[in-house]
């Protein structure tokens, strides 16, 4: 028994910086959810209200730094609230410089923050969409499509230099070829603005006038603020949906939707299998190059980026000078990446809180729990059993590591150990890396309840419900309770549990075998029989009071089952065919879902892939004519 007293903090960051936000929101995992934006605090550096005296005492000539298309004051970055006034004080006393608060703010300045091409995966290069286009790896709308993008979220990108252009210089360059000048110009204005009545407007105020379609501007609006913030086109900066939302560039009713497939349909293709997804999706599954500071989009069919189950981190960081491929942590460790990009790298899988419970002797314990994932570990535990010192510990009480550096210390120092004995344990999300136990899986319609109950029935059979986020196993009473299973389920697997515990006699109180018990009516016989074949393909019979797994001609000699049983046992053909694969749909046997299942690094147990269904609605290129 324990009790969750507090959460004491979640990331902590000694180096605020404008670039947190990003870790925060834009690229966050499974994309922007309904309110994302309206609940984050706003970092107190760079993020302050100011009443309009205070922002006023900056004169406009007084720093200049640069923007997306030409320079800004520091006045119009306080009236962006992007800037405060203490910075603008250290910048008056000499303690920083323009440079260094440009780079602070580089997210929503000159910085490439869309997808600027593409990662090969068969030969580690890289490669823009135009070229792309050409060698006939993707299709000339495809390529269009993702430059469209690009220039609608600030500039073209050469992935090849990391060099940033406006349109009409990337056609000089012959970035791009000139047959897409127009319609990257008219995507051009999204960043540049749309001119009306002697004005500029942004995307939103152009659909509000009528000038841009509405699910046009959504599908931009979407990409803007998961490249960076939505753009002012009149200061030429990005700005975090907070602030659009204060200076009138977005509206609360589109910020709440853009992630509904109601009302903003998924329309950027991925590149490997056509399938329409939010640009925020895409971008998760970048790779950041070393050498250009771009992210690529991996083509192929390793895919490197993408979550995996028996793997504490994905690979999201690429050297294609020297075809290396590494964890976001391995480069930061190697120094290849800046403690920015490593955190928002790494906040794409993971995102981090502390919280402390008391155990019911009193005990105090500190967990690390991952929002994301459910992952979850006991920091006492993990000192204990030395995968991490307290002097690192230390260091990140003192504010000198952040909290996403603990944690990938920690699932760093972790030694995967595969349980060759597990059932099927739980479910995990592709999108997400999430672990769900059976039960949610079922309430969350991502498996049937036919198959959730064969898999509980052989977690009972095997020792247990099992809680899949940390590998412990429970009676049906216990499991009820801490809601791993339902009333429902609770009924049926009852009588299943009386094959692990063991059946005692109505009369004589004397043990029986399965087989005995099903002789006796004392069990069904096909769950019987069902129970054992969760025994049998999960490494041997379990012999009730010993909890002992025994080969089949072990149990024939102890009597647990018979030569009838046994033979059926032997017989795998003859195994029905009761799962329902959450991936395909397909009927399989429970031998060929354990056979697709993988063994989690975190607990060593079995778990089965699974997919949200995705609700795209009416598929499109985006900017489609």
């Amino acid at each position: 028994m324990h009790t969750e007293v507090t959460t004491l903090k979640q990331e902590k960051n000694p180096v605020p910086s404008a670039e947190e936000w990003m870790l925060e929101g834009c690229r966050a995992s499974g994309g922007l959810k309904k309110g994302d934006f309206l609940k984050k605090d706003l970092e107190p550096e760079i993020f302050q209200n100011f009443d309009g005296d205070h922002a006023c005492s900056v004169r406009d000539d007084e720093f200049k730094f640069q923007g997306l298309r030409h320079t800004v004051t520091a006045t119009q970055l306080v009236e962006a609230k992007l800037l405060d006034m203490r910075t603008i004080e250290q910048l008056r006393l000499g303690l920083k410089t323009v440079e260094e608060v440009q780079k602070t703010l580089n997210k929503f300045l000159t910085k490439a923050t869309s997808i600027a091409g593409l990662y090969l995966e068969s030969t580690k290069e890289k490669i823009s969409f135009a070229s792309a286009a050409k060698r006939i790896i993707i299709d000339k709308m495809m390529a269009l499509a993702f430059l469209e993008a690009q220039a609608a979220t600030g500039f073209i990108i050469d992935p090849i230099s990391g060099q940033i252009y406006s349109v009409e210089d990337a056609v000089l360059k012959g970035v791009v070829d000139p047959e897409f000048r127009i319609r990257l110009l008219e995507a051009e204005k999204a960043a540049v603005g749309y001119s009306y009545s002697s004005k500029t407007l942004s995307v939103f105020q152009a659909m509000e006038n009528r000038m841009l379609d509405r699910q046009k501007g959504k599908h931009i609006l979407e990409a803007q603020i998961a490249s960076g913030g939505v753009i002012d086109p009149v200061r030429g900066i990005r700005v975090p949906p907070e602030i659009a939302l204060q200076q009138g560039l977005l509206n609360n009713a589109i910020l709440q939707f853009l992630h509904e497939p109601s009302s903003n349909t998924r329309v950027f293709l991925n590149p490997n299998n056509k399938q329409a997804l939010y640009y925020s999706e895409l971008l998760q599954m970048c790779v950041f190059d070393v050498e250009s500071q771009c992210f690529l989009f991996p083509f192929g069919e390793r895919n490197i980026s993408n979550l995996n189950v028996q793997k504490a981190h994905r690979i999201s960081v690429v050297d294609t000078k020297t075809g290396s491929e590494l964890t976001a942590y391995e480069a930061f460790q190697r120094n290849l990446i800046e403690k920015s990009i490593y955190l928002e790298l790494s906040g794409q899988q993971y995102q981090w809180k502390e919280a402390t419970f008391f155990e019911s002797y009193g005990h105090s314990s500190h967990m690390l729990t991952d929002t994301k994932t459910g992952l979850n570990f006991n920091i006492n535990e993990a000192i204990e059993q030395g995968t991490i010192d307290k002097a690192l510990v230390k260091k990140y009480q003192e504010g000198l590591i952040t909290l996403t550096e603990l944690a990938d210390t920690l699932l760093s120092r972790l030694v995967p150990k595969k349980d060759l004995s597990s059932p099927i344990a739980g479910y995990w999300l592709t999108a997400s890396g999430e672990r769900i136990s059976v039960l949610k899986a079922s309430r969350r319609n991502l498996v049937d309840r036919i198959t959730a109950l064969r898999c509980l029935e052989a977690q009972v059979s095997t020792g247990g419900i099992i809680d899949p986020l940390t590998g412990k196993k429970y009676r049906v009473a216990e499991a009820l309770h801490r809601g791993l299973v339902d009333e429902g389920f609770a009924q049926q697997l009852r009588q299943c549990e009386l094959v692990i515990t063991g059946i005692g006699h109505p009369i004589t109180n004397k043990m029986m075998s399965v087989v005995e018990a099903v002789n006796a009516n004392i069990i069904n016989k096909e769950m019987g029989i069902r129970c054992l074949e969760f025994q049998y393909l999960t490494g041997g019979l379990i012999e009730p009071q010993g909890h002992s797994r025994l080969s089949i001609e072990e149990a024939l000699q102890v009597g647990i089952i018979d030569v009838l049983i046994a033979t059926k046992l032997k017989d795998q053909k003859s195994y029905i065919r009761n799962i329902i694969c959450p991936q395909t749909k397909r009927k399989l046997t429970y031998k060929e879902a354990l056979e697709k299942a993988d063994f989690d690094f975190h607990t060593g147990l079995k778990l089965l892939e699974v997919s949200e269904p995705l609700m795209t609605g009416i598929s499109s290129l985006y900017y489609s004519s």
